[in-house]
Formats: C-alpha cells, structure tokens, sequence
C-alpha cells in the first residue's frame, strides 16, 4: 500500500510549455539523435514534444516506456531500450531520483531531467557537480506547475482555469553542454558590517542567507543556499562541498 501511494504522489506531468522552454535550448544536441522518455506513455507531453520534431526531421526518433500501467526504467525490458539511446529526457519519480540518476551515469547516457531542487544538496548527488557530470539547465530553482491523477485533500495547488495543479520547486539537471553563467554582481560589503554575517560554530565560515547578500570584499569560507547553485560561474567562486 505504501509503494502504491508513493507511485501515485510520484506522477507529476509536466506541462508542454515548459518542457518546450527548456529542450528548445538543445535542439542542435538533440539533431539526429533517438531520444528515450523512460519514464512516459504515448500521451506524454515529453512524447508529443518529441515526435513533433520528428516530424520536422531534428530528430532521428523518440521512443518511451513507463508511467503509470508502464515499464519501470529498473526493468531489463526499460534497460535495453536505453542501450538503443543517444538522449534521455524525461520528468523520473521524485522518490526514486537518486536512483534514477545512478542509472543514467552508469550507462554513460546524455540526459536533460526534471528533479526537485532539493536533489542538489543530496550527499550522493553534488559530488556530480563537483566533477563536472551533471549541471544546471536553463530553468533552475523556481516553482513549475504540473498536472496531477489525483488531487490530494492535504495538499496547496494552484487553480488554473479551473483545473488544480501542483506546485513544485524543480531544477532541470543535465550533461549536456550549457552556456557559463555569467556570474554575480556582487555589492554588499562584510567588513564594517560583520554582524550581518554571523560564523559558524563549528567551521571559520561565514553564513549568507541571501544570495544579494554575498559580499565582495570577503575571501574566506562562505556558506550559500542551495539556490546559488543557478549562478554559479567557477571562474568567479569555488565549490569546497557541501
């Protein structure tokens, strides 16, 4: 009973508009390739995405498997079908992400996906980044809405036409090559103003809450919320962990 509640608060679906907005930014990496939606149906939006540019020729071809009734992308039948791959987009389980993502850097796989943006600070996780194996697409730490099966009495949706759909704050994550961001303006000054800045117990860091508030004239250890993972230039910062 469990794993079938989970199933059903892990379908989320993502809306065309935003999966447009974002995989328009990729369409020369996507030229030619097969495309797999490991985790959709026919009725997909990723699906339709997909096979409309097929029909205009970008694409060699999408295939899929998955959802609700589907293959589970842990199946030999899901895993064969990946091996026939050059791409994989797709919206995975939220519940199952880390090992979902395992999956896609074992099989050494392009992919562009859709995670919580909580998943950035997973212990197993921002080692990716630190190496260079995943980055931030071009939508990163911000609300989407998605359609849901089942509208849950316990759960904040927003209204939309008439229709209840589910807020949730994702980040695209992908290897596939993006631009460099072109980091911050920084303006807020730590010395002088040292109180705005407490330490550390633990650690000779200073903790910023805010992202504006990063100062300019400090070169010590800083500790930054997650969302400054969105415009983080490494010719600007350094990643230590996390």
């Amino acid at each position: 009973m469990q794993r079938a509640k989970n199933t059903k608060n892990d379908e989320f679906y993502t809306q065309y508009q935003d999966i447009a907005a974002e995989c328009d930014h990729y369409l020369d990496q996507f030229r030619n390739k097969v495309i797999y939606c490991n985790c959709d149906t026919e009725c997909s939006n990723f699906v339709r995405y997909f096979l409309n540019l097929k029909s205009q020729g970008i694409i060699r071809d999408v295939i899929w498997s998955g959802g609700l009734g589907g293959i589970d992308f842990r199946s030999p039948e899901s895993v064969a079908m990946l091996q026939q791959a050059d791409v994989v987009v797709t919206n995975p389980p939220f519940s199952l992400f880390r090992q979902y993502v395992a999956q896609l850097i074992e099989s050494d796989k392009q992919f562009l996906i859709l995670g919580n943006q909580n998943a950035v600070s997973y212990k197993d996780f921002f080692p990716l980044f630190m190496s260079g194996q995943v980055r931030l697409g071009y939508k990163s730490f911000g609300p989407l809405l998605f359609d849901v099966p089942v509208v849950e009495p316990d759960k904040t949706y927003k209204v939309v036409d008439g229709v209840p759909k589910a807020v949730v704050a994702v980040c695209w994550f992908t290897n596939l090559q993006t631009p460099d961001k072109n980091g911050l303006v920084l303006s807020k000054r730590y010395f002088g103003n040292e109180s705005c800045y407490p330490k550390y117990d633990n650690v000779d860091a200073i903790n910023v809450g805010r992202i504006k508030d990063i100062p300019m004239d400090y070169d010590g250890l800083i500790g930054v919320p997650i969302t400054f993972m969105g415009c983080y230039n490494p010719a600007q910062f350094v990643f230590l962990g996390r």
